[in-house]
């Protein structure tokens, strides 16, 4: 592929890694006019994100199987065209509850798009550049979740509430131009079947879980507790153990859990993703109720997190292909540690400087540990499950945001205005310690691999070759059977 074509087509995945995640940010600021058009309480209002972030997660296993299935670029183009229709009905809502439905429609094809351009990186891209498109792809998503609520309350004071949605249908046109134009078709895996009943009670888990944690404050989705949720997602689970067990063909490739290193990848993604997630949730509450700051600095606040992915993210995607993954997911890790230690520090009143020293730490360190330690999980996937991949990683992550949301404010709520600084100071030390954590998880991932570990890596890649040439002899006789006369 030429560097030209070659840059299209990091344009149009950096594009979908950006509309997808910047929907879950651009619309905090327009809650305020959102509850006042439809007569609501703030706590109402809240559902407008929450019901993005959980619709997201309970469905992108769905999602990865279908891509693989359908086609990865296929998909992709889907996911602009459903994100477009989404935002859409969202603007022209002449109701909460159609509002709540178009967002509905937005997280599907947000989901679609989060974890299509994280596949799309890892069929196209070079495999000695997959660490460095992976950060841009980790960079976009870091801009895009910063930018958010600025560019929403922009959009507000310019054309209302209704502006935060309408920005997405020319976004989503451009998407749809950019794939058709540079992403080159995939080959689908004609037999991938679609695991319904997998499909229905994995979404009810990761339903029941996602919503219970942005309930654990207060019900956030029709005034229904978290226990309620959680048992909803404990039955599924329940119920999806025997039906995976009979399943021809179960919705989430079972390779993928018996890579371990793939699943710890997924699991470092998760926590280290709620630990940044945490200042997300504890920074605009804590800055503007117990100290006075005005929403706009509370937002200027985000901004040493984002220049410190920046800085560091293509640093680490390049150390991660020279094959120095442990090194520099550890140290990222140690990093962010060191950050939220400087931050737990700097709650006492407020010391800025230090504060923002801090931040700017926890946004290197993630940097530095996000694109190695995601392009090391895509190599470990098999070629032709990339999308189901791409779907657990993603779900790891969106379970972060989620669970780092919920968790950290609940307990801040919980604290209330006369301990917030004793909260925010004990959010960002248990953050520290989960990055500790998380580091060690590294370190053990990483190590240099075993003889015996580099034979079973090559029988691995054997069998990933074979699969590869069994799915496109399949999918070239369906081909010839439907030519025939």
């Amino acid at each position: 592929m030429n560097p030209s074509r070659r840059s299209w087509l990091v344009g149009a995945i950096a594009l979908g890694a950006f509309v997808g995640m910047l929907d879950a940010t651009i619309v905090a600021v327009a809650l305020d006019p959102i509850t006042k058009r439809f007569a609501l309480p703030l706590a109402s209002g809240q559902e407008v994100i929450a019901i993005y972030l959980v619709v997201v997660m309970a469905t992108l296993p769905t999602i990865g199987r279908l891509a693989d299935r359908f086609g990865r670029r296929r998909a992709y183009l889907g996911g602009f065209a459903m994100f477009g229709i989404g935002s859409l009905v969202a603007a022209v809502a002449p109701s909460f509850g159609i509002l709540l439905l178009g967002r509905m429609v937005q997280a599907v094809g947000g989901g679609v798009l989060m974890a299509g351009s994280l596949a799309l990186i890892a069929e196209h891209a070079p495999r000695k550049r997959t660490g460095r498109s992976v950060a841009v792809m980790v960079t976009t998503q870091a801009v895009a979740g910063l930018i958010g609520p600025p560019l929403g309350g922009l959009l507000v004071v310019l054309g209302g509430w209704q502006a935060v949605f309408w920005v997405g249908v020319p976004l989503a046109a451009i998407g749809i131009v950019l794939t058709l134009a540079a992403v080159p078709s995939s080959i689908p895996q004609r037999g991938t079947a679609i695991d319904v009943p997998g499909a229905v009670l994995i979404s009810a888990i990761f339903l029941g879980v996602g919503a219970g944690i942005s309930s654990l404050a207060a019900p956030a989705f029709g005034q229904i507790p978290a226990i309620a949720w959680f048992s909803v997602a404990w039955i599924a689970l329940l119920l999806l153990l025997p039906a995976e067990m009979i399943a021809r063909k179960p919705l989430v490739d079972g390779r993928l859990f018996r890579q371990p290193r793939f699943m710890s990848a997924t699991g470092a993604t998760l926590l280290s993703t709620g630990t940044l997630m945490s200042c997300f949730a504890i920074l605009p509450f804590w800055l503007e109720q117990a100290h006075g700051v005005t929403p706009v600095v509370a937002g200027l606040a985000f901004l040493p997190i984002g220049v410190g992915v920046g800085a560091t993210s293509r640093f680490g995607g390049r150390m991660g292909d020279a094959k120095r993954t442990q090194m520099v997911t550890v140290a990222g890790m140690g990093l962010a540690a060191v950050g939220f230690i400087l931050a737990a520090f700097a709650t006492h009143g407020v010391d800025w400087p230090l504060l923002l020293i801090g931040l700017f730490m926890v946004g290197s360190g993630n940097g530095l540990f996000s694109s190695p330690n995601t392009s090391a999980a895509m190599r470990l996937a098999p070629r032709d499950a990339l999308g189901g991949a791409a779907a657990v990683l993603s779900s790891g992550r969106n379970a972060g945001v989620i669970i780092g949301l919920g968790i950290t404010g609940a307990i801040y709520t919980a604290a209330g205005a006369a301990h917030a600084d004793v909260a925010a100071a004990g959010i960002f030390g248990g953050a520290a310690a989960i990055c500790v954590v998380v580091a060690v998880i590294a370190a053990a991932t990483y190590r240099p691999r075993s003889v015996a570990s580099d034979a079973t890596a090559a029988e691995d890649a054997v069998l990933e070759g074979r699969a590869v040439i069994a799915a496109r002899a399949t999918s070239t006789g369906s081909q010839r059977e439907g030519s025939r006369p």
